[in-house]
């Protein structure tokens, strides 16, 4: 699954039409507190979510629109519902370059949201196919896209975890297994450390795939390249982590710092989980994996030397997986390319890559914060500048002047301690010239 574009209207907070295009590889929604971004987020799950009406059953729940979600208008001192409440979606799957459209709405003197043919017809029938092909035909060789959202409630709380005794009972339930709680994934327990635990022995009864458990571990480096040792042991995830020239002890996951244990929990489940989805490919599993998934606030706990790189760590990880985010991370919108972010304040327009800009002006011109505070060196350099033009305009420009030569000085500090900045620099030594200085 890739979604291209989704189409809101009053849902949440968003009122009138409005459709976003998305990036196939990585989006991320920046913008002030009530701007929409949570808004977006959760109308891309109920849009993808819609996957899971063609699965019987009940194995999956799918994501309808809530009551709660429809937009309301004050007039005349009341609140008043608005109508219709639609999120439509236009995407492609596996097996298929050839985008379809499908839509959730919720009709004015209706009671839910709306999952009449016409509208959902076309993902869910994908969704019933592949269903059938892999559990009525016994075909394993179908590839099946992760879904999965992660709010910020990833961080705490536990998902629902299958016993052990009962895994081993039933052997692999793909559908079950491969979008449980796919809709609020929490990353302080997941379900692959019982996968781990059982893989071995599994293995060796031919009821798992060669290959999977190595690219398990891969996807886990490249995704947290701090981790300098990666094991499992006694049911769950030890590591090794070294930062800078600081390296800690090989620990079991839960006692790293919330960072590293969240992070780390959450890109092992979304690796387990594209095994399980496809793990046909064998060592190719993650890597060819493809799908959505949804991240509310990807900076969280994470130190801004992390946030800089963690995009492109998560897009080598898992690089056929579309990302979408949110975040107020001057450090993660800097990562990136112009057609990666999406800016929800209007009167921000976006001014090339951010990766090419220094993090003052992606603060100040992406992100809005006006009078960003600059560095003391650089507000040192402003004050020396301005004070030493206005000396020149005021006609003091002797050499024999004291107040003058101290300033030229100190100017001439500064222009090699910035010469990292060659137009700024050069802009001082042309006005210099210009009055023979």
């Amino acid at each position: 699954m890739n979604i291209e574009s989704i189409t809101i209207q009053n849902f949440r907070n968003i009122g009138k039409e409005r459709t976003f295009f998305l990036n196939r590889h990585f989006t991320a929604f920046i913008g002030i507190n009530g701007k929409g971004k949570s808004t977006i987020l959760n109308a891309l799950r109920v849009a993808s979510g819609s996957y899971f009406l063609g699965i019987p059953n009940s194995e999956v729940k799918s994501r309808h629109i809530h009551k709660d979600e429809i937009r309301f208008t004050e007039s005349d001192y009341q609140l008043v519902p608005q109508f219709p409440v639609k999120v439509e979606a236009t995407g492609t799957f596996p097996g298929s370059d050839n985008p379809i459209t499908w839509r959730r709405q919720w009709l004015e003197g209706k009671s839910s949201s709306t999952t009449k043919h016409s509208d959902v017809g076309s993902i869910k029938d994908i969704a019933m196919s592949n269903y059938h092909e892999v559990t009525k035909e016994g075909n394993d060789k179908i590839p099946l896209p992760l879904i999965a959202f992660l709010g910020i409630s990833r961080a705490v709380g536990a998902g629902r975890v299958t016993p052990q005794s009962r895994i081993q009972k039933l052997g692999r339930v793909i559908f079950r297994e491969g979008y449980q709680d796919w809709d609020e994934m929490r990353a302080v327990k997941f379900h692959y450390p019982e996968w781990l635990g059982r893989y071995d022995m599994l293995l060796k009864q031919q009821k798992e795939y060669t290959g999977t458990k190595g690219a398990f571990f891969t996807a886990i480096r490249k995704a947290n390249p701090y981790i300098s040792q990666l094991e499992f042991s006694a049911g769950e995830l030890w590591v090794k982590v070294k930062i800078d020239d600081e390296e800690s002890n090989l620990l079991p996951l839960s006692l790293h710092s919330d960072g590293v244990h969240y992070f780390t929990e959450m890109v092992a489940e979304l690796a387990y989980r594209c095994i399980v989805l496809n793990g046909f490919k064998e060592e190719k599993a993650i890597d060819e994996a493809t799908g959505i998934v949804m991240i509310d606030e990807l900076d969280l706990h994470l130190h801004p030397k992390w946030q800089r790189h963690v995009v492109n760590d998560l897009k080598t990880a898992f690089p056929n997986i579309q990302f979408v985010v949110t975040t107020h991370s001057p450090f993660i919108v800097q990562s990136l390319k112009s057609e990666e972010l999406i800016i929800l304040d209007e009167q921000i327009k976006k001014d090339g890559d951010p990766d090419m800009k220094g993090i003052e002006d992606v603060a100040a011109n992406e992100m809005g914060v006006e009078d960003v505070p600059r560095s003391e060196a650089f507000l040192e350099m402003q004050k020396v500048a301005e004070e030493y033009y206005a000396l020149i305009k005021q006609g003091k420009t002797s050499i024999t002047d004291k107040e003058t030569a101290i300033l030229r000085n100190k100017l001439n500090e500064l222009e090699e301690r910035f010469s990292n900045d060659p137009a700024f620099v050069a802009s001082l030594r042309i006005e210099r010239q210009a009055n023979d200085l």
